[in-house]
């Protein structure tokens, strides 16, 4: 069932006009869901450097592939599915239009009068993702918190429309943080493809062959000692153990540099675009010229 709550507390609905409308997909937050979102993908990226260092340090005994394996499903996959799913959930439609702000869920459409808000409070951690909550004249905080990729829009064109801090809040350091970061639409499962498992085939066919002349004594040892599958199923593993480090590997240094961008945010935020820029540039050839450097460390070692 699709309820609907309306807030005026008083104010006059503006008149704007459809040129000012905007509709941007975005997520609507309950206080408790929020909540459980920003703990759940927390966990989740919080553990991909932490199994790093773990990898990194833990040499009596190792961390084989099967134990990495064991600690990632309930550390990352899992915490990260469910992340995903409760972001899922809180999806909704969300357009200013008419001096109105309406939020469109599933399970409900909010209304507000963009002059019946008296002020907007970005969030401090930009987690599950950047966002706002809404201050209303009545002293209430509307039911609602919401979460875009880039609130810059929507808080100009709340602002066009009468709502109170909305054009301050827009200066603030979460929401000039989202604006550099927030993503373009350029096909990123396909980009995720090629940055890790297809980029993993390389690393991972140079240690499957450095290990068949190991155990097997040639690069074809295992297919004709024990049999194709076999010999399929070990580089499916290598690959897949590979994948999984590169995926850590790149964590470690996105988490810095989120951190590096977030803090000049805050602190100098006329100079994060030439940052965020620099930044991208170090954190590609760390990663494409980082892993070969590296590989190329273990086999000289």
């Amino acid at each position: 069932m699709t309820s609907a709550t309306a807030y005026d507390d008083g104010a006059t609905r503006g008149s704007g006009t459809d040129e000012r409308a905007i509709r941007v997909g975005g997520r609507a937050w309950t206080r408790g869901g929020r909540l459980a979102g920003a703990l759940l993908l927390g966990v989740a990226a919080a553990s991909m450097p932490g199994l790093l260092l773990l990898v990194l340090l833990s040499t009596d005994p190792p961390v084989t592939p099967p134990v990495l394996a064991r600690l990632l499903v309930p550390m990352t996959l899992l915490p990260g599915i469910a992340g995903l799913l409760v972001r899922r959930a809180h999806a909704a439609r969300i357009e200013v239009t008419g001096g109105v702000l309406r939020v469109v869920r599933p399970d409900a459409t909010v209304e507000i009068a963009c002059s019946a808000i008296e002020g907007v409070t970005p969030w401090r951690i930009p987690l599950p993702g950047p966002g706002f909550s809404l201050l209303l004249r009545s002293g209430r905080r509307a039911g609602l918190g919401l979460e875009l990729a880039d609130p810059a829009p929507l808080l100009a064109a709340l602002a066009d429309e009468g709502a109170r801090g909305a054009r301050e809040a827009v200066k603030r350091p979460a929401m000039v943080y989202a604006a550099e970061r927030a993503p373009r639409p350029d096909r990123p499962i396909l980009r995720l493809l090629a940055r890790y498992p297809l980029f993993a085939l390389v690393p991972g066919a140079v240690l499957f062959n450095l290990h068949q002349h190991i155990a097997y004594g040639g690069a074809l040892g295992e297919w004709y000692s024990v049999g194709p599958s076999a010999y399929l199923r070990t580089f499916a593993v290598h690959w897949a153990t590979t994948t999984a480090y590169l995926v850590l590997y790149a964590s470690a240094w996105r988490s810095l540099a989120e951190g590096l961008c977030f803090a000049a945010a805050c602190v100098a935020p006329e100079r994060l675009p030439s940052l965020r820029r620099r930044i991208e540039i170090a954190i590609r050839v760390l990663y494409y010229g980082g892993v070969p450097a590296l590989l190329a460390l273990r086999l000289l070692a």
